[in-house]
């Protein structure tokens, strides 16, 4: 009887974000069948329910360092034990880490044990945890080629874009969310989070598009669901809001125009999907990084670019008489959008994780190194 071959387990740490996981579930998806994917996440952002089953997972407790600044590093450090334990256990040969806070205590661990780290960094300009671990890791994977002129020059990068699931392509039809055919659509995204700011300045805005034949698919978040879905009525806008939806590509299936804040996986994804979008990029971040992600798409005509303290009445109003009810603008745009795409992107950075893999897995001996994708 012949034994079956033992996967290899390489973990994907972090998450916290959709933007964080769904590039890694895409990459995950691209691995061979002699390797598992085992996800190890924040236990509190619910990133379990994201992931719905598809993949091994587990939660652990994963430190803020902007709370308890003081206390941080001891925090840190125990967390960096349970991570090794759990490599350890679970007889990982690498570690994939996702950017952010949630994936520092899995990639110390990786690094204390030797094991293979490849880093994930989707957003034009690198966090502070791909910036502070790239020089030692086995690889990084780069979203936008921005990226790379924040890191070391010894990190071993290669620019790939953006990794984006399939089920994006998924069709739908406007009657799934009760809206009218006959009507443009426009789709507002806040994220995986909702965007309390965004929602605030559509709300408010509302009164001065009421005589416009326009209706809206809005995903609101939990926290502002009620309000907006109370605003829409006040205003007799037509509109479908929800709070999230897992299965984003339905959504991008019946828009004409998207509205939204300019994380790196959305601002992929519309240019994958080639919608026309208006980018409102959040406007706490210090480095800019929303609207840099986006800067891309809109060098190329295929986005517009609005500050979020710009997106007043006028403003808005401008946006759906000039682009959503302007079908010549909307195709101008998605033709543009075409040309910043990278649909491969998912398939060549697995490439790239095999490969910085491979040199450290043939010297412990743990198996083969490179093989095909798809085998």
């Amino acid at each position: 009887m012949i034994s079956p071959v033992r996967q290899k387990t390489i973990v994907f740490a972090g998450g916290g974000t959709g933007g964080h996981l769904f590039p890694a579930v895409a990459l995950a998806r691209e691995l061979p069948l002699a390797w598992r994917p085992l996800f190890l996440v924040p236990d509190n952002r619910g990133d379990v329910e994201r992931l719905n089953g598809e993949f091994a997972v587990e939660t652990m407790r994963c430190p803020r360092p902007d709370r308890g600044k003081i206390v941080f590093p001891a925090r840190l450090a125990a967390a960096v034990r349970r991570a090794r334990r759990f490599l350890v256990r679970e007889r990982a040969v690498g570690v994939v880490g996702l950017g952010g806070y949630p994936s520092l205590p899995a990639a110390i661990a990786a690094r204390t044990l030797r094991l293979p780290l490849y880093l994930m960094e989707v957003n034009a300009v690198p966090g502070k945890a791909t910036r502070w671990l790239a020089s030692g890791a086995a690889g990084v994977g780069l979203g936008h080629a921005l990226a790379r002129t924040a890191l070391s020059p010894r990190a071993r990068c290669r620019v790939t874009g953006t990794p984006l699931r399939a089920e994006l392509r998924r069709e739908a039809g406007l009657a799934e969310f009760g809206l009218d055919a006959g009507r443009p659509t426009l789709l507002v995204l806040g994220g995986s989070q909702g965007a309390t700011g965004l929602n605030e300045r559509i709300l408010n805005a509302l009164e001065s598009c009421r005589d416009l034949d326009f209706q809206v698919l809005h995903c609101s978040g939990a926290r502002d669901l009620d309000r907006m879905r109370a605003a829409y009525l006040q205003h007799d806008v037509r509109a479908e809001v929800i709070s999230f939806l897992p299965d984003i590509g339905r959504a991008y299936a019946v828009a004409d125009l998207v509205l939204s804040r300019a994380g790196a996986s959305t601002v992929a994804e519309c240019a994958a999907m080639e919608r026309p979008a208006v980018f409102v990029p959040y406007p706490w971040h210090r480095d800019r990084q929303q609207a840099r992600n986006a800067q891309a798409l809109v060098d190329a005509g295929a986005a517009r670019l609005v500050e979020e303290q710009d997106l007043d009445p006028k403003t808005l109003r401008s946006i759906i008489a000039e682009v959503l009810l302007d079908e010549t603008q909307r195709h101008s745009m998605a033709q543009n959008a075409r040309r910043v795409a990278t649909p491969g992107a998912a398939r060549e950075m697995a490439m790239h994780l095999l490969e910085s893999f491979a040199p450290a897995l043939q010297h412990a001996d743990a198996g083969p190194g490179i093989v095909e994708l798809g085998e």
